[in-house]
């Protein structure tokens, strides 16, 4: 019999109260979220993830309501800084910021509602819950470089000639690039969420939990180095007649779906034969609730003085700044030349843009590219802003280099990239905000979010070196920026 209590009311509210102000707290976390599940493959899952989060609650309402519900504020060590982390990924424009604290927020505002107890018999799904951050994008070069080092290994001991350039593979019948679709992260990414709700569903033992989680998450990485692997032996053995353009993609498909089974049959092998039956608990179905009021008056007011402070971060990200602000100093017209360095960078929408070649050495060797963001509907350390075109070209190698530019020590990489043709070039670059040149977009970044933060101009350059030659590049990068 369920025991009620007046408290239970006051409960209810607060959980609705709390969840309402975290939808409008959040609102521009949550909406560019769903419009990244939406428009990236990787993350259509993600439409499934809060849902799906609700309904293994559901099947655990039982345990749920078993345990007592005493509202508690130690989730405000996780939603303080949480909130904290939200203001300045607006502050930045760092999606990864926001929908990280938008969805570690969700869980944590629950918590602290519910209580200690019966957060705990509901632990999974508030963790799962996590999977909707639309985030493992970022995984992509690394097991694209992962995938062609297997598949390579692999072709080796069938005895198939092949030369490898970067993440080009050329056999006598033709060439294969493991482009980013080639990568496996859509895959990877499924495979741990399937992973982690088949063992959630069906295995109790911890020591197999563990295992179950670990192979979903080797197993799509090894799966795809014998379908890239496939796809050229396949093509070897066929003169290219199979496994070339439209074909290598429903032949993946159709493989993945039979890893995905293959992950399942494992997981078969894992399972509980005997899983606690959910109705034991029913005799037990009470609520026991403490009134908690510092937790309810305490959560909805944090909400709203860090909602008006948002305002006010947003008021001074739209501030316009004066237009002689948006401009690139002139290169000394003595180094101007004209290169026929074939490359251009892929940037999202810069305010200006140019390309010049600067000769250094008597050879115009050396091709420069800058380009300005204003921060005004474009962004200037975005993931959108890349160096080179991967489906022109594949990175090869990055190394570190230190240079002085006006008296400031500057810490950049170079990154050296291939063509089909095996065209090689080094490329090197740096952002210019505010005076000050800074060789990486973390540091970039967060100055950019410290200059938003304070009410000022975050708009800056990115300036990019290209040379067939490295010492060239350095040099050059030096001459660039002196003058600025």
């Amino acid at each position: 019999m369920q025991i009620l209590r007046k408290s239970e009311g006051q409960l209810t509210i607060s959980l609705f109260v709390c969840i309402l102000l975290w939808l409008i707290f959040c609102w521009q976390g949550i909406t560019t979220a769903v419009e990244i599940w939406w428009g990236n493959d990787i993350f259509n899952h993600c439409f499934f993830v809060i849902p799906g989060a609700l309904y293994f609650i559901y099947l655990k309402r039982h345990a749920l309501l078993s345990k007592p519900i005493s509202p508690t504020l130690l989730p405000l060590l996780i939603i303080v800084p949480s909130i904290l982390v939200y203001v300045i990924g607006i502050a930045g424009d760092v999606n990864l910021l926001t929908h990280m604290a938008t969805f570690v927020l969700l869980p944590a505002v629950i918590w602290a509602n519910i209580g200690h107890k019966a957060a705990y018999s509901i632990f999974f799904p508030l963790v799962f819950m996590l999977f909707s951050i639309p985030v493992g994008e970022q995984l992509t070069p690394l097991l694209q470089q992962i995938t062609a080092d297997g598949a390579v290994k692999v072709l080796d001991f069938t005895g198939v000639p092949y030369f490898r350039n970067g993440l080009y593979i050329e056999i006598p019948q033709g060439r294969f690039l493991v482009a980013e679709a080639c990568s496996g992260v859509s895959f990877f990414i499924a495979s741990i969420v399937i992973g982690s709700v088949y063992t959630y569903l069906n295995i109790t033992s911890t020591s197999k939990r563990v295992c179950f989680v670990l192979i979903s998450f080797a197993l799509p990485i090894a799966a795809n180095m014998i379908r890239v692997f496939g796809i050229v032996f396949i093509a070897y053995k066929t003169d290219m007649e199979y496994a070339a353009g439209a074909d290598h993609l429903i032949y993946g498909w159709f493989f993945f779906a039979f890893v995905i089974l293959c992950l399942i049959g494992l997981g078969e092998l894992f399972r509980d034969v005997s899983l606690k039956n959910e109705s034991d608990e029913r005799s037990s179905d009470i609520i026991l609730v403490n009134k908690g009021l510092h937790t309810i008056v305490t959560i909805p007011f944090l909400f709203i003085v860090s909602f008006v402070w948002l305002q006010i971060v947003n008021a001074s990200s739209t501030t316009e700044f004066a237009d002689n602000q948006l401009r690139i100093k002139s290169i000394d017209a003595r180094l101007l030349c004209n290169s026929n360095i074939n490359w251009e960078p892929v940037l999202d929408n810069p305010d200006i843009y140019e390309q010049v070649g600067i000769n250094i050495g008597r050879n115009c060797n050396v091709l420069i590219a800058q380009a300005w963001f204003s921060g005004n509907n474009n962004e200037l350390v975005s993931g959108l802003n890349r160096l080179f075109d991967p489906e022109k070209w594949a990175l090869l190698d990055i190394t570190q280099t230190t240079q002085t530019i006006n008296s400031q020590l500057i810490y950049s990489k170079v990154y050296q990239i291939t063509s089909p043709t095996e065209q090689k070039l080094y490329l090197q670059s740096v952002f210019l905000i505010d005076g000050r040149v800074f060789g990486d977009g973390i540091r970039a970044k967060i100055y950019q979010i410290t200059q938003k933060l304070k009410g000022k101009s975050n708009d800056g350059a990115f300036i990019i070196a290209a040379s067939e030659d490295k010492a060239s590049l350095s040099e050059a990068m030096v001459e660039v920026l002196e003058s600025q």
